[in-house]
C-alpha cells in the first residue's frame, strides 16, 4: 500500500503505536497526546478531550433535531419501516451512552493507561540492552496502518452513503455534520477495543521473545559467568511478572469501556437479526398485495439502504467480538509457557542454590496470582466467550426462524379457511 511510505520506520514503542493514539486523541478517548516520540498528560489534553466529546454529543443531537425540523425529510423518515427506524434510534442512543462511558472511564484512568506503555517501553529497553533482541516495530506498525486504513474507509463510506441517501441534495451541511459527529461517537469505542487488542498482541509478542531466550544452550553461550547468568535470570523472571502485572493494569483501565462496548455490540447484533427476519416476514405479506405504489417502493429501497449500511457498520463490532478474545487468550497461553520454562531453571542449572530459590519463589508467586484478561464484573476474555456469544446468537436466530415459520403457517391456515368458506358459500 502506498500509504505505508508516508510513515518512517519506528525505532521505539511510542512511535510504533503513535498512529493509534493520534486517532484516539481525535475521538477524545485517551486523555493524553503524543509528541516528540513520547506521551504526555496535562490539564490541556484533558480539557481538549472532554470539550470535544461534549461537542460531538451536542453536535449530533443538534444536527438530528435540526434535520427533523425539515418537514419533507421528517415525512420521509417516518415513512421508513418502523423496525428499521426503531433500530436506528436504538443505535444512536446506545452508541452515545457507550461513548460517554468510554470517555469518562478512560479519562479517570488516564495516568494508569499511560503507565502501561511506560512499563512496556522499559521492558523493551531491557530486552534490547540486556539480551540483544530485535523487536521489529515496523512489522506491527504496518499491520496497524493496513487494518485502521481499510476499516476507516469502509466505515466512513457506509455512514456517508446513508447520509447522502437521506439528504438527496437538501440540508447537505447538516448531514455532513451529523455524519462527522456520529463517526466520532461510534469510532471512539471501536478504536478503544482495537487498542486493547494491540496491547494483548504486544504482551503476546514479548512472552514469545522470553521463550526464545529461555534455551539452555543460548543462555550458556551468552551468559557463561555464574553471577551474570543469575542476574539475567532474575531479570527474565521479573520481566514475566511485570508482563502479568501489566495485564492486571489493562483490566483496570479497559474494564468498564470494554463491558459497555460488548453490551452495545451484542444488543445491536440481535436487534439486526430481528429486523432482518421481521422484514422478511413483512415482505412476504406485502408480496401478496398487488396495489403497491412507486412511492412505497422508494421507501422500501430507503429502508433496505439503511439496513445494509447498518450491517456494514456492524462488521467492526463483530471483528472486535470474535478476534479480540483470541488475542487475549493467546497472550495468556504464551505467558503460561514462559512460566513453565522458568520452572525448569533448576533442572537446567543443577547445583546452583540461587536458581533453586528463584524457581521456588516463582512457583509460589504463580499459585498466588492467576491472571486473565477480564472486562466488566469479571467476564474472562478468552475463546470460551466467543463460543458463548456465538451460541446465544445462534439460539436467538433459531427462535426467530421458528417464529417466522409459525407466523407464515398461521397466515396459510387463515388463507385456507377463507378459501374454504368461499367455496362452501358462506
Amino acid at each position: 500500500m502506498a500509504v505505508l511510505y508516508y510513515f518512517p520506520e519506528p525505532e521505539t514503542l511510542y512511535e510504533c503505536v503513535g498512529l493509534k493514539f493520534r486517532l484516539l486523541s481525535i475521538v477524545c478517548c485517551n486523555g493524553f497526546f503524543e509528541h516528540g516520540g513520547r506521551f504526555f498528560i496535562n490539564k490541556w489534553t484533558r480539557i481538549y478531550s472532554l470539550f470535544c466529546a461534549c461537542l460531538a454529543v451536542l453536535g449530533l443531537s443538534g444536527a438530528i433535531y435540526a434535520l427533523l425540523q425539515n418537514e419533507l425529510l421528517r415525512k420521509r423518515v417516518l415513512r421508513v419501516d418502523k423496525l428499521v427506524l426503531s433500530i436506528i434510534g436504538l443505535e444512536v442512543v446506545i452508541s452515545t451512552l457507550v461513548f460517554i462511558i468510554t470517555v469518562i472511564s478512560l479519562q479517570a484512568c488516564a495516568h494508569n493507561h499511560l503507565s502501561i506503555y511506560k512499563r512496556l517501553a522499559a521492558i523493551d529497553r531491557s530486552l534490547i540492552d540486556d539480551f540483544g533482541v530485535n523487536l521489529r516495530y515496523a512489522k506491527l506498525m504496518r499491520k496497524n496502518i493496513i487494518v485502521l486504513t481499510s476499516v476507516s474507509i469502509l466505515y466512513l463510506a457506509s455512514v456517508n452513503t446513508v447520509m447522502v441517501c437521506l439528504a438527496k441534495g437538501h440540508n447537505f451541511g447538516l448531514m455532513v455534520s451529523a455524519a462527522l459527529c456520529y463517526t466520532v461517537i461510534t469510532g471512539g469505542p471501536h478504536l478503544t477495543g482495537y487498542a486493547h487488542m494491540i496491547l494483548a498482541e504486544l504482551l503476546s509478542i514479548r512472552f514469545r521473545l522470553v521463550q526464545k531466550i529461555l534455551k539452555p544452550r543460548l543462555l550458556y553461550r551468552q551468559f557463561g559467568q555464574d553471577q551474570l547468568m543469575e542476574r539475567r535470570m532474575r531479570t527474565l523472571v521479573n520481566m514475566v511478572k511485570e508482563l502479568y502485572y501489566i495485564i492486571q493494569k489493562i483490566n483496570e483501565v479497559y474494564s468498564l469501556s470494554l463491558w459497555s462496548a460488548m453490551a452495545h455490540d451484542f444488543t445491536l447484533s440481535t436487534c439486526e437479526l430481528f429486523i432482518i427476519f421481521g422484514r422478511s416476514v413483512g415482505n412476504s405479506n406485502i408480496s401478496t398485495n398487488t396495489n403497491n405504489s412507486s412511492s412505497n417502493d422508494s421507501e422500501d429501497n430507503l429502508g433496505f439502504m439503511l439496513l445494509a449500511s447498518l450491517s456494514v457498520c456492524m462488521l467492526v463490532p463483530f471483528y472486535k467480538m470474535l478476534i479480540g478474545p483470541v488475542y487475549c487468550n493467546k497472550s495468556v497461553e504464551e505467558g503460561r509457557k514462559c512460566l513453565q520454562l522458568l520452572e525448569q531453571l533448576d533442572n537446567w542449572f543443577p547445583g546452583r542454590p540461587a536458581m533453586k530459590q528463584l524457581v521456588e519463589s516463582m512457583m509460589r508467586w504463580r499459585l498466588q496470582f492467576k491472571i486473565e484478561f477480564t472486562s466488566g464484573t469479571g467476564t474472562v476474555l478468552n475463546k470460551t466467550i466467543i463460543t458463548l456469544y456465538t451460541s446465544i446468537v445462534c439460539n436467538y436466530l433459531l427462535v426467530l426462524i421458528s417464529f417466522a415459520m409459525t407466523q407464515k403457517l398461521g397466515e396459510q391456515v387463515e388463507q385456507q379457511k377463507v378459501a374454504l368458506q368461499d367455496w362452501i358459500g358462506f
